[in-house]
């Protein structure tokens, strides 16, 4: 096993009441990996440093068509493209070391202009919203990685369809495609073993006439989930019902500032901060991201920031850990960093930018977690409390011990926490002298 740390400490010591600890004096911060789709023609990739909060060189992970927009299996060994300009659906291998992609096979989406695509969580299926003629196809993920022949496809009805993203809820059972032509955020049910769409009943929930939803996203609860609306500049919240995949209204809030006109803007992204507490959307013309707070209680939105950017922020990620915003400017031609303050959610300018030509997407995953720092204290008895430090909340560790104090090998399962759990209460049940045990991070 590979442990990003181990403690090895006599077990007369830390039972005296002393305590132990053990780590480098400046432990490894941490780093991510982020692919960038473009309509440049390739897929570009590039890291952060999430002590330093600076890039690391941008580079091509592959050259292929007009690949727009991206997802990852959850295992990060294949990734997925749609091509904007070919209509197709491309399939890649990733390579573990150096990140570099290799393409596995394309299919047509069944559609124009496919612009945007998405991984079930089981890893069994990907889905693509066809823009053009607005429509939904749904394509198997085979045991290669490549893609299959579709499962399920699915025409929007009505005069002008244009389907632009999809959202799957916690259970992976109900699917919603915003489409901006219709006004409407259509739901249909989603068998993903089969990789079937059956629309729901209601089959849809209407927005204001005009608005052009464009993306959605859940909370961290899946209690509630908001759209964001292109063409009126405008962000709607919706009380979600898991059992019968229903959505209700309760907000709808502008993404401008008070008193600005939405002529000459169209909004693009929306996410919602890991912690549930903010929430971020886009404006392509503004050229702003706007920030918001979450109320806990009830889901209602207060503006709280117009964060400028780069021009045109067609997509932004908020990096796996929260501290960092990734700003893509499709206009500006650049990547731009944020940091977010965890109080209150505010964004500040890092200055720290990437030179990348028409950036569409970006999507980020930790590649290394930080170092931990390990720590034993005594409490009673033969127990012990291993704490931890220099850790992630959205991680889960485990704890393994071996008896064999300079051995590779021989580790056995001790603990597995909760996600974000940093202390571990232990009792020594070994005749052996040391006590020896390791840290592995689950991301």
């Amino acid at each position: 096993m590979n442990f990003r740390n181990y403690l090895l400490f006599p077990v007369a010591a830390v039972l005296c009441a002393s305590t132990i600890r053990v780590g480098a004096e400046d432990p490894a911060p941490g780093l991510e990996r982020f692919y960038i789709g473009t309509y440049s023609g390739a897929i570009f990739k590039s890291t952060l440093n999430l002590g330093t909060g600076t890039f690391g060189a941008r580079t091509t992970a592959v050259t292929v068509g007009s690949p727009s927009f991206l997802a990852l299996t959850p295992d990060r060994k294949f990734l997925y493209a749609v091509n904007e300009s070919g209509g197709t659906v491309g399939a890649f291998s990733v390579n573990p070391t150096n990140g570099e992609l290799k393409l596995l096979n394309q299919l047509s989406t069944k559609g124009g202009s496919p612009a945007h695509i998405v991984v079930d969580k089981s890893g069994r299926n990907v889905i693509v919203a066809n823009y053009g003629g607005g429509s939904v196809t749904v394509f198997p993920i085979l045991s290669d990685g490549q893609v299959g022949a579709s499962t399920a496809y699915m025409k929007h009805p009505g005069s002008g369809p244009l389907a632009h993203c999809t959202t799957l809820d916690a259970s992976d059972h109900f699917a919603f495609v915003c489409d901006k032509g219709l006004d409407q955020v259509r739901s249909y049910i989603f068998d993903s073993a089969a990789g079937t769409l059956v629309p729901n009943d209601p089959p849809f929930v209407a927005v204001a006439r005009g608005s052009g939803p464009r993306h959605m996203t859940f909370d961290p609860q899946f209690k509630r989930a908001y759209v964001i609306c292109e063409l009126s500049s405008t962000i709607i919240g919706f009380d979600y019902d898991p059992a019968k995949g229903v959505l209700t209204p309760f907000q709808t809030v502008s993404t401008l500032a008070s008193g600005v006109s939405a002529s000459g803007n169209t909004t693009a992204e929306i996410v919602v901060h890991p912690s549930g507490k903010f929430l971020y959307g886009s404006n392509r013309g503004k050229n702003t991201i706007a920030v918001f707070t979450v109320n806990a209680d009830d889901g209602m939105l207060t503006p709280v920031q117009q964060q400028p950017t780069g021009a045109t922020p067609r997509n932004f990620a908020i990096d796996p850990t929260g501290q960092y915003c990734i700003v893509a400017g499709q206009g500006s031609n650049d990547i731009r960093l944020y940091t977010i303050n965890p109080l209150d959610g505010l964004l500040s300018d890092t200055g720290n930018k990437l030179s990348v030509s028409a950036p569409v997407c970006i999507v980020p995953f930790i590649l290394q977690p930080p170092q931990p720092i390990l720590s034993a204290r005594a409490l009673e008895s033969n127990t012990f409390e291993l704490s931890i430090g220099n850790s992630l909340d959205i991680l889960t560790y485990q704890l393994f011990q071996s008896t064999e104090a300079f051995s590779t090998a021989n580790w056995n399962l001790l603990a597995t926490g909760t996600p974000g759990q940093t202390k571990f209460l232990l009792t020594n049940t070994l005749p052996s002298e040391f006590f020896r045990v390791g840290v592995l991070p689950n991301y």
